[in-house]
């Protein structure tokens, strides 16, 4: 691609990624056009013909979980498939996680979060992880579909299981990818027979039995529905509530200043996950020949957007590398976009204000004690160390 500059591997360093953002919008590497600035990103993440579900596919076959059954159930799954039958797939999950509805959660999701902070051994010595990240999203996703609130340790289990070694490429986990996957089915398969059998409610489990027994979906399709909900609702939450609190920790200033304007907390929020997102790449690949801000692209060139780069866009963003919750509201790009939006974004960004807004009324004066940890990966970010203290 003339004009662009080229890179053996875009990595996740910070002065690198300053440089080349500084010379152009983009560079190219070995594996694909690499999107460096805000706007070409956004533009990518709508294109009607960058294709999202053969990403998930190429992170699977990079796992090598090229076939079995757990190959086989992928991709039936939303995550993998495109047109059409991705359509279809989406309606379900458009129903169950609408705005509107979800906010009517917002009440129940404050109590799920008092009660985690009521289990902190100490305040003195917290471990922002383990105590509360870990715990939240889970539980969270046991009220959702109705299912006993002490499956919540195991639900977060078989969330990082599965998705951990996928996001991340670690092949030693690989099996133990595939073994967690197949637990999930299991669980799920027995929970939604057990509403079944108990009779159906309000919950996200029986709403979701509704549509398959009205011809929305089929009995597999339901099956992947109930897997996609319970993978998509812990891990991600999990780490990403992880950095938003590391970055207003990092900080004194910023903690006091939540503290002080609760109704700053989702501007602070979306500040840190521009700063710090769960999601360091996001890619997809070309269905057709096409052009992205220009240049041309053929079928099957690969399109990575690097959220580090451009969440930190000069052009889009004064001051990129301060924290200034102050900024026009803007869209986080590791939600994606167009057709491809993120259908748990709501639900994620109520879950992220509702237990800052929690933790900062309980512990005024949190402190971050040491520096936080992160394992670091092309794809995303994992928080792995992040200790507080609460006192005067």
């Amino acid at each position: 691609m003339p004009g662009l500059a080229h890179v053996d591997v875009l990595g996740t360093d910070r002065v690198t990624l300053d440089r080349l953002s500084a010379q152009g919008w983009a560079v190219t590497s070995a594996r694909g056009l690499e999107v460096l600035h805000f706007a070409p990103a956004v533009a990518a993440l709508e294109h009607p013909s960058l294709a999202k579900g053969v990403s998930f596919q190429r992170r699977l076959d990079d796992l090598g979980i090229t076939e079995g059954p757990a190959r086989d159930d992928w991709d039936r799954m939303l995550v993998t498939t495109e047109g059409t039958h991705r359509r279809a797939l989406r309606r379900p999950f458009a129903v169950l996680l609408a705005g509107p509805q979800v906010k009517r959660l917002t009440a129940d999701l404050r109590a799920i979060i008092e009660g985690v902070l009521d289990d902190i051994p100490d305040p003195a010595d917290i471990d922002l992880m383990a105590d509360i990240a870990w715990k939240v999203p889970a539980r969270v996703y046991c009220h959702l579909v109705a299912a006993p609130l002490d499956q919540a340790p195991l639900v977060a289990q078989l969330s990082d299981r599965t998705l951990a070694p996928i996001l991340t490429g670690d092949h030693a986990r690989r099996q133990d990818s595939i073994d967690a996957f197949a637990t999930t089915r299991d669980f799920v398969r027995e929970h939604l027979g057990r509403r079944r059998r108990e009779g159906l409610g309000e919950d996200f489990a029986s709403i979701m039995i509704r549509q398959q027994i009205e011809g929305l979906q089929t009995e597999d399709e339901l099956i992947c529905e109930g897997i996609a909900l319970l993978q998509a609702s812990v891990d991600n939450t999990v780490h990403q509530l992880g950095l938003v609190l590391g970055v207003l920790l990092s900080d004194p200033a910023r903690w006091r200043s939540v503290v002080a304007e609760p109704a700053s907390i989702p501007a602070a929020i979306e500040e840190a996950m521009r700063l710090a997102p769960r999601f360091n790449t996001v890619f997809r690949q070309a269905s057709a020949p096409t052009e992205l801000n220009g240049h041309a692209l053929a079928a099957g060139d690969w399109v990575f957007v690097s959220t580090l780069a451009a969440n930190r866009d000069p052009e889009r963003f004064p001051d990129p590398h301060g924290f200034r919750p102050d900024r026009r509201m803007t869209r986080a790009l590791q939600f994606g976009g167009g057709p491809y939006s993120c259908l748990g974004q709501t639900l994620a960004r109520i879950e992220l204000q509702e237990a800052i807004s929690a933790i900062a009324a309980r512990f005024p004066a949190l402190r971050m004690t040491g520096d936080l940890a992160c394992h670091v990966t092309n794809a995303v970010t994992e928080v792995t160390r992040l200790r507080a203290s609460h006192g005067l």
